[in-house]
């Protein structure tokens, strides 16, 4: 009797102790001068658990008339590796679907579109329960030209403060986001320096995936 109990305990403790774990996503993006540096951690438990991928290189390469991102993708358990040629492969075979079975892509779009619309409202939910405890947007942008400088400074600060009203509509933000443009006169170059950090409960995470499930049924 005591055995089923100490048990009964131990699976109650186990599955509060689930459902109250925070999952973070740290996002950072780094550009100075050509170099480019991406990399996505998924960690909790104090990144007890975590894992990290990162694309140190980004790049569009063209051959014939196809444009693709080649990029060298690194993750923590996994030896640096690009494969150009396989990508290459798949956007011909994509290409080629597209043009010879005119039908089935309109079937295709159909099922997107519908399939899309029924997890909308999923995600929209979702959203709602992430909490971003991070954001950090710094650009420094220049041009040979005055005029240009600031015309350029002037749109990107109006795009960045449009994307956090949106932002702030759909996720709740715990600090106030750090965020700025600096002019480069005289001097043609762009740099960024971007961070942020979202967490969600674990709980909602199987919410949402149950929810995904029923739909499919």
């Amino acid at each position: 009797m005591e055995f089923w109990l100490t048990l009964l305990i131990a699976n109650v403790t186990i599955c509060y102790l689930l459902l109250i774990i925070k999952i973070y996503i740290e996002v950072q993006y780094k550009r100075n001068s050509e170099d480019d540096h991406i990399s996505v951690t998924v960690y909790a438990m104090r990144r007890l658990i975590a894992y990290k991928m990162e694309v140190p290189i980004i790049k569009v390469s063209k051959s014939k008339d196809i444009f693709w991102l080649e990029s060298a993708i690194r993750a923590v358990q996994y030896q640096e590796e690009t494969q150009p040629k396989r990508d290459e492969r798949i956007m011909k075979k994509t290409k080629a679907f597209f043009t010879n079975h005119p039908r089935n892509v309109r079937h295709v779009v159909k099922e997107i579109h519908n399939y899309t619309q029924l997890y909308c409202k999923i995600i929209e939910k979702v959203l709602k329960l992430v909490v971003c405890e991070k954001m950090y947007w710094k650009t420094k942008l220049g041009s040979e030209d005055a005029a240009i400088t600031g015309a350029i400074t002037g749109l990107l600060w109006a795009c960045k403060s449009l994307l956090m009203s949106r932002l702030k509509r759909r996720i709740f933000l715990i600090v106030k986001p750090d965020i700025a443009v600096n002019p480069l006169w005289g001097n043609g170059r762009l740099e960024m320096d971007f961070q942020c950090i979202f967490s969600i409960r674990l709980g909602n995470v199987i919410k949402a995936i149950r929810s995904i499930y029923n739909i499919k049924q």
